[in-house]
């Protein structure tokens, strides 16, 4: 029996391992519990043209099982969530066998939100006012895709 690779177009990178993107477009889930944020966010990944963003979370635990549900290759993670903050849900992502790359959004780029994200195993990390201009790029290099 056989699985599946799930489709991607790009080469993303997860840990040392490179994946092989050959089809189909690169799935996100935006984790917020701002319905505003929620939007904007899943606009932003709309926008960037290689990603479909395939469902949203606004608790921690919500979190969680969508991303046991819907296994997207990118997580825009919310620091401050219910239930379970960003920090305790990106642990428990990166503790799955082959997990999502992480981005977590925080209210302030301030270092001790740089460091706590990067701790827990946030793949990279955006204060909410530079997410317009830095999230493009920042997909781009983590996903390795040309610019558009």
């Amino acid at each position: 029996m056989t699985t599946k690779a799930p489709p991607f177009r790009a080469q993303a990178q997860h840990g040392s391992e490179q994946i092989g993107i050959d089809e189909g477009l690169l799935r996100a889930l935006v984790v917020n519990d701002s319905p505003r944020m929620l939007k904007r966010l899943n606009s932003l990944l709309e926008e960037h043209g290689d990603f479909l963003s395939v469902g949203s979370a606004t608790d921690g635990h919500q979190a969680m099982r969508r991303v046991v549900e819907l296994e997207p290759d990118l997580v825009l993670m919310s620091l401050r969530l219910t239930v379970m903050n960003g920090l305790e849900v990106t642990r428990l992502i990166k503790s799955r066998a082959r997990p999502p790359t992480v981005i977590m959004v925080v209210p302030d780029d301030i270092s001790e939100n740089r460091a706590a994200a990067f701790a827990a195993g946030s793949d990279d990390f955006i204060g909410v006012r530079e997410i317009l201009t830095r999230l493009p790029a920042t997909i781009r290099r983590l996903f390795s895709l040309e610019a558009r």
